[in-house]
């Protein structure tokens, strides 16, 4: 992120991920507090609804004092996102990534995933848009591309264009599909060679077998 959101709500889908700075100083010695997930996903469609109080996941116990008085600040501008260009946006392939249950599993543009099959090549220090689509009404997908962050260009519900939430503008390797949701992403892959996985973050459906294999070759 190119500056830090302050007094925010993020919910976070499976494997997601967020910096989260907590002062502790407004809070007496003695003081349990507890991270808790509100969140409820009783099974692998997705969640369902927020609850209270939540389950308790990390304790935390306000039990000293600092040594020093502790002087840190978040700075109010971090490290600034390289500017989409949109000649290069308008140049790049395109490729569509459909999420879908098959067969009583679940699948990526219809087929299963397979260690030995690349699903997909691109040449190091291309540039590609990928369109990630999740059909149906009833599930959600916390979408993981491993090695090269994105950027999210846009992203749709029922077919129709909605805002990209503010702790979503940032570089991005885990992408919630909501139900009937699609969204297209910027993908620069540089540095490296080689062969990397995308698949979904619920656990159940890479397992059966929401998962692919690309590789960026020289």
């Amino acid at each position: 992120m190119p500056a830090p959101l302050t007094d925010f709500k993020v919910r976070l889908g499976v494997a997601e991920r967020a910096d989260i700075v907590v002062d502790f100083a407004r809070f007496p010695l003695g003081t349990e507090l507890y991270l808790v997930n509100r969140l409820e996903q009783p099974d692998n469609r997705g969640p369902t609804k927020v609850q209270m109080p939540g389950t308790r996941v990390l304790k935390f116990k306000v039990d000293r004092n600092p040594p020093a008085p502790d002087v840190s600040r978040v700075p109010s501008q971090l490290r600034p996102l390289r500017p989409i260009n949109a000649a290069e946006v308008a140049a790049a392939p395109q490729r569509r990534w459909v999420f879908e249950r098959k067969n009583g599993m679940w699948a990526v543009n219809g087929q299963f995933f397979d260690v030995f099959s690349s699903r997909a090549e691109m040449r190091k220090g291309s540039a590609e848009v990928w369109e990630l689509v999740n059909p149906d009404d009833g599930w959600s997908h916390p979408i993981h591309i491993h090695f090269e962050e994105g950027l999210i260009l846009s992203k749709t519900r029922d077919g129709s264009p909605i805002a990209v939430p503010p702790h979503e503008r940032g570089r991005k390797d885990v992408y919630v599909l909501g139900p009937a949701e699609s969204l297209k992403v910027l993908l620069r892959f540089r540095d490296f060679t080689g062969k990397y996985p995308m698949h979904c973050h619920n656990l159940v459906h890479e397992d059966h077998a929401m998962m692919i294999r690309w590789d960026i070759v020289s």
